[in-house]
């Protein structure tokens, strides 16, 4: 470096001095943009819950795997609602080392279907799967018929040699029934997949009937209008009306009366908050009366009024013709009078229809005035293959025709004969229909045998009296009267 010096002199270029050390990093603002964005998203949650979009749960299966469902069955009940149940129960009465498989499409365990639309709505919550429990008479009640731990898991229940023992599978379908060769197909996702039996019951129940003007209509129109049927229709149903401000029922048949008039009570036993409104009821049908098959007018309009004594506005000889969406998300319904109704959501209650769908694909006969499944007294369609309950048409010797009979009471005693008659047993189905409508104390209505309102009927009315009953004498009374004044 001195040679270099000494021979070029001096380096022109002065060293680089060394940079000045970073400044300090600046303080981070407050974080109100994580707290305004924090708000914003509960704020909305918040919406989202007060109108309530919650989907449909998600349907489950069990046992998951097709794999699981066993190959053959003693007995094999295809539908888990009252004529299924009481067939179990007569087999296992009359066998005792019964194997009992149940299949059904719904996702839960066999339930009872009346207190759907009756006192399940005054629950102050949705109703719970796990339990479905009510309260009446100031008692808790369950709709379930059975407990889950009574029944086994398919694979123990394949295994085990003797019974007794029962088993279900939920969420499963039965494509088709083949009578020659004993064997059931189930729907998989690979296809299909056989359950061979000894015995087998179709019960498969009924479905509800909707009016073409809400088939037809757009999608929005439909999510707001509901046919009560099953626990997955109570579950959508519950949360909407809750929800809702004004709710129209349509029909005036069982269903229709029993949603109404309990509806409208549900306004007087369920708790509200102070600033909520209760929920104005519209009970619409297109007779003058209530159970217009089966009362006459007179007796149909005077039942009618004990509906209205719950704060229900009943407007009768009625109908829906068109159904449309408003611009701020409700239904105006244009009726047939030719006025319009305004409402948040329908309940559509005209009736049902036998769930016929395994007939055409097993071979098996329709009754084309009735409806339904032929079968004979005994409730059998084919050799060792039995139909009951809601879709059976069966013949009935003392009548010398065919009935078809859709309540619940009849359905449990076809099931009874039905699961007799799988054991050994040659029962005759000879049963009177009868129907029982209660709409709390206020009215109780029970019917055997034809009824309809074109029968002579002859009613004799009490007149209401808050007067002290008449009270007979005691032992001590002597010469008094007999009735205190």
């Amino acid at each position: 470096m001195l040679d270099c010096a000494r021979t070029k002199g001096p380096c022109s270029v002065k060293p680089v001095p060394d940079p000045p050390p970073c400044p300090p990093p600046p303080r981070p603002p407050f974080p109100w943009i994580y707290v305004w964005s924090l708000a914003c998203f509960f704020s909305l949650m918040g919406l989202v819950s007060k109108k309530d979009n919650r989907r449909p749960r998600r349907k489950l299966k069990h046992p998951f795997h097709s794999g699981d469902l066993p190959v053959c069955v003693q007995y094999l009940i295809i539908g888990a609602g009252a004529a299924g149940w009481a067939a179990y129960r007569a087999i296992m009465e009359h066998d005792k080392t019964a194997k009992v498989f149940f299949i059904t499409k719904e996702d839960c365990l066999p339930y009872m279907q009346p207190p759907m639309s009756k006192h399940m709505w005054w629950n102050p919550e949705p109703p719970d799967l796990a339990t479905l429990n009510y309260i009446e008479d100031g008692k808790p009640h369950t709709m379930y018929l059975a407990e889950c731990s009574q029944f086994m898991d398919p694979i123990k229940f394949y295994r085990k040699k003797i019974g007794p023992a029962v088993s279900i599978a939920t969420g499963w379908c039965v494509l088709r029934v083949d009578a020659d060769d004993h064997v059931a197909w189930v729907k998989t996702l690979c296809g299909e997949q056989p359950i061979y039996y000894e015995r087998c019951l179709i019960a498969p129940g009924a479905k509800a009937k909707n009016l073409s003007v809400f088939k037809s209509a757009p999608k929005p129109v439909r999510d707001k209008v509901c046919t009560l049927r099953t626990i997955r229709d109570l579950e959508i149903a519950y949360r909407k009306v809750k929800a809702s401000k004004h709710v129209v029922v349509i029909g005036g048949g069982f269903l229709g009366c029993e949603l109404a008039w309990y509806l409208g009570r549900m306004n007087k036993e369920v708790e509200r908050h102070e600033d909520e409104e209760p929920i104005q009821i519209v009970h619409m049908m297109k007779d003058k009366g209530i159970m217009a098959g089966a009362l006459p007018e007179y007796i149909g309009e005077w039942a009618a009024e004990k509906i209205k004594c719950e704060g229900v506005t009943v407007i009768p000889k009625i109908q829906v013709y068109d159904a449309f969406e408003t611009p701020d998300g409700r239904v105006e319904l244009t009726l047939s009078n030719g006025s319009s109704l305004v409402t948040d959501y329908v309940l559509v209650a005209v009736g049902t229809e036998p769930r016929d769908e395994l007939a055409e694909p097993s071979f098996l006969e329709l009754d084309p005035v009735n409806g339904g499944f032929l079968v004979n007294t005994e409730l059998e369609a084919r050799t060792h293959l039995y139909v009951a309950g809601d879709a059976a048409s069966f013949y009935s010797q003392w009548k010398d025709t065919r009935l078809r009979l859709a309540h619940y009471g009849n359905a449990e005693e076809q099931g009874y004969v039905a699961g007799a008659n799988m054991t050994g047993y040659w029962i005759p189905c000879n049963m009177e229909p009868h129907f029982k409508l209660k709409l709390g104390t206020s009215l109780e209505m029970e019917g055997v045998g034809e009824i309809g309102a074109c029968m002579p009927t002859v009613g004799v009315f009490k007149p209401c009296s808050e007067a002290p009953k008449p009270q007979a004498p005691t032992a001590g009374d002597g010469d008094q009267p007999c009735y205190k004044k």
